[in-house]
């Protein structure tokens, strides 16, 4: 007779198509109750769909003559059953302290790449671990106390691709049942097991939650840890209808070396995000970080709050992130400090920029780097004879100074007496592209009264650099 847990457990696998017939299944298992009912029940499920289970055990050397007692008891389970059993033996506590992670951690990982690389050893598919409801119920409500967004209060995915080979999918059948099931299910079946002391030691955020928390709320209802892991799927899905449309804009925002955007690399775009709905904008700023970061791991909600406080900061702002990361607030965009900030159109560098030094990304006709530094006359000899670098009279300038595209009248000074020409006639003269013309960048003062410079083809004369010249404005152009 088919039991309840059963039942729950083969609708979820057919729901999220955990398992397909034939599939090579390799099942985590420790010897406590909730692995050896997975085990169980995966059992009877390999008779409908053809599986080929291998039990793995992985003894991490943490509890001594304990940790012996259930890889010895796993191995017995197995032989008495057929079932085909491998065990292997890490000293995590070593791992643990050469890596400088903690035991649960370390732990978590080598386990993971175990299961893989047995997974791949059999031509195995699934990998299949044995988290339940109450342990999704458990990951939910600390995400919540730590702080989450949509993601994380999904909870526990039952399907996921963590290995390194993408067709090795981790799923968890469980998740459609409790731990009171779990127990009843053994009860059923006069199963027993092993119990490990460590979970019941009140210690650490997650077995504090678990011993003392999970129980009261299962006395305001006794299905409490059913029905948070309920609402975990619900979000579930709300998540991947939010997941979808965040990598979207995403893509579209940044500047990325996978992204499609024309901005340069780790640039994302500020008028954009901004107008963003909010719910879109967590997701988005996480996603960001991770590429700047290299990492997703200990990037949080507030640190994407800070991506939106960034953007809605003046220009030079600056904030702090993990691994080393200072986010700069540029013109147009975001990027991390030291890297060049891209753009279209019209962009204005004010005299603070252009003093500190800065450089920007003009995305044209072909991507080129400018960059500006103010420098004492006496320093800027060696630029003087490099065609790709120009030196201006920076006091007679402005002080300040746009880069765009042309517009009908520029014009520039092309003699010491004040003779000026368009732009349009340079470009003639110069035998430049017609097609090319409109893409091309020019530098002109603040109040955009008069070119500066026509990068690669000429400078103003307006603004040459003479004796008595006391700063200079240094421009270089890089062809990227």
């Amino acid at each position: 007779m088919e039991t309840e847990a059963l039942r729950r457990v083969r609708e979820l696998t057919e729901r999220n198509h955990l398992l397909t017939q034939g599939s090579g299944v390799v099942v985590g298992f420790s010897g406590g109750s909730d692995s050896l009912c997975l085990l169980l029940l995966l059992r009877e499920l390999a008779e409908e769909l053809a599986l080929s289970i291998t039990a793995v055990h992985v003894n991490h050397m943490i509890r001594g003559a304990e940790a012996d007692r259930d890889e010895a008891f796993c191995r017995d389970f197995c032989e008495q059953r057929g079932i085909s059993f491998r065990s292997v033996r890490v000293d995590v506590p070593a791992l643990a302290a050469e890596r400088g992670t903690g035991l649960e951690e370390t732990g978590r990982a080598e386990r993971y790449r175990i299961f893989g690389e047995i997974a791949g050893e059999f031509g195995a598919t699934r990998v299949a671990v044995a988290h339940h409801a109450d342990d999704n119920a458990e990951t939910i409500l600390m995400h919540l106390v730590r702080g989450s967004g949509l993601r994380g209060l999904a909870g526990i995915p039952a399907d996921s691709t963590p290995f390194e080979d993408k067709n090795i999918h981790l799923i968890r059948p469980l998740l459609s049942i409790g731990k009171d099931d779990v127990l009843e299910e053994l009860r059923r079946r006069g199963a027993a097991y092993c119990v490990d002391a460590t979970n019941y030691e009140a210690e650490g955020d997650r077995n504090t939650l678990r011993n003392r928390i999970m129980p009261l709320l299962h006395e305001l209802n006794p299905r409490a840890g059913e029905h948070i892991a309920a609402a975990g799927t619900h979000l579930t899905a709300a998540w991947q209808l939010l997941d979808d449309a965040a990598e979207k804009e995403f893509r579209r925002l940044y500047g990325g070396a996978d992204g499609e955007s024309s901005r340069g690399e780790h640039e994302l775009d500020v008028e954009g995000f901004l107008g963003l709905p909010y719910a879109l904008r967590g997701e988005v700023a996480i996603r960001y970080l991770s590429a700047v970061c290299g990492h997703r791991k200990d990037l949080t909600y507030e640190h994407a709050e800070m991506v939106g406080r960034l953007c809605e900061s003046s220009v030079s702002a600056q904030a702090m992130f993990p691994y080393g990361v200072t986010l700069v607030r540029g013109y147009r965009s975001i990027h991390p400090k030291g890297e060049a900030e891209t753009f279209a159109g019209r962009h204005e560098i004010a005299r603070r920029e252009l003093e500190r030094g800065v450089k920007v990304t003009f995305y044209g006709a072909r991507p080129r780097v400018f960059t500006f530094a103010v420098r004492d006359r006496g320093e800027c000899d060696e630029y003087s004879n490099n065609p790709y670098t120009k030196l201006f009279d920076y006091d007679t300038m402005g002080k300040a100074c746009v880069i765009r595209t042309r517009r009908p009248g520029d014009r520039i000074t092309v003699t010491f007496d004040g003779h000026t020409k368009s732009v349009q006639d340079v470009f003639v003269n110069r035998k430049v592209p017609r097609d090319e013309r409109d893409a091309l960048p020019i530098i002109l003062t603040a109040d955009e009264s008069a070119v500066i410079w026509i990068p690669g083809i000429r400078g103003s004369e307006a603004y040459r650099v003479t004796d008595d010249t006391k700063r200079v404005l240094v421009i270089t152009m890089e062809e990227l």
